[in-house]
């Protein structure tokens, strides 16, 4: 059965669903005390199986320019994961969120400087309204700057996403999915890893298992793998538009799956400053000038 633009556009939104539930689940895990480094490393090892499991013909083929593609992104990747992990701890699932989505504003910043890409009008109209619903979210006053490290972290995050998006986006055209996939994987695996190591020290006696083992499970094979084998597979049968607005919910997912589980209080802030951002994020994504040709059309057909 061929799919259709519906369908396609109906599992990004299970995509969403699924990273927005991840913040939540993410957030559980800490709270059993898995540290940021042994659940990047857990989450890729088993994004790293699951790959192999339904690709590995594609991957044992692997070229030197695909493996070089790959360890950039993955590298860009996992400082996104690394952060946005640490951000987690010291602040809230709905922040993380939110401060996280802002990458898609980012993207079009780190275009034009690195690529050259034409910096658009839009684009710094979004960035404004961005970085005011970020300040409100954060909880930054006009009398003094009082910026949770929690919600630094997530913003250094959102910019490794950003980055990694961008360079995917020029690099990677050429390469396959599968093997980009499995070493964003490996490269999370073994970074997280050796953060566990190097960093954390090492200490797994006082994680509480029978908490975090279904977080972990839940995070490796539904948000890494689950999650992004869905998005991949949909946006080939959807417009980037549709895709980008449709993936950028993950963060009212994550704030009504932190809301539900008793995570935090829903709060003006909240609600303003999500509603800022979500608005900043429509506005890059949303091509005016098509809107206004269609417009313009349309009256030509009336008169």
């Amino acid at each position: 059965m061929k799919m259709t633009k519906s369908m396609a556009n109906i599992l990004l939104l299970i995509t969403s669903v699924f990273w927005g539930s991840g913040f939540v689940v993410t957030k559980i895990a800490l709270d059993a005390n898995v540290s940021p480094g042994f659940i990047n490393f857990v989450r890729g090892f088993l994004f790293v199986v699951c790959v192999l499991m339904f690709f590995h013909k594609k991957i044992f083929k692997m070229t030197f320019r695909d493996f070089k593609v790959g360890l950039i992104a993955g590298l860009l990747n996992f400082g996104g994961f690394i952060t946005q992990t640490i951000g987690v701890i010291y602040t809230t699932p709905s922040n993380n969120a939110f401060i996280t989505a802002t990458y898609v504003v980012i993207v079009s910043f780190i275009a034009w400087i690195i690529y050259g890409k034409k910096f658009q009008a839009k684009s710094l109209v979004a960035i404004v309204v961005c970085l005011v619903g970020m300040a409100i979210i954060s909880g930054i006053s006009n009398e003094e700057i009082n910026l949770n490290i929690g919600d630094l972290y997530t913003l250094i995050c959102a910019i490794f996403y950003a980055g990694s998006i961008v360079y995917l986006g020029y690099s990677a055209r050429t390469s396959d999915f599968s093997v980009v996939a499995f070493m964003l994987a490996a490269v999370q695996a073994i970074g997280g890893i050796a953060f566990f190591l190097l960093v954390e020290q090492g200490e797994l006696s006082d994680i509480n298992w029978s908490v975090a083992l279904v977080p972990l499970l839940y995070m490796g094979v539904i948000c890494s793998f689950v999650g992004q084998t869905l998005q991949v597979l949909a946006q080939k049968h959807t417009s980037a538009t549709s895709a980008g607005l449709i993936m950028t919910l993950e963060s009212i997912f994550g704030s009504i799956f932190s809301i539900t589980f008793g995570f935090e209080p829903l709060t003006g802030k909240l609600v303003v400053g999500g509603t800022l951002i979500m608005l900043s994020i429509i506005l890059m994504e949303l091509d005016f000038k098509l809107l206004l040709c269609k417009s313009k059309l349309k009256e030509i057909i009336k008169s």
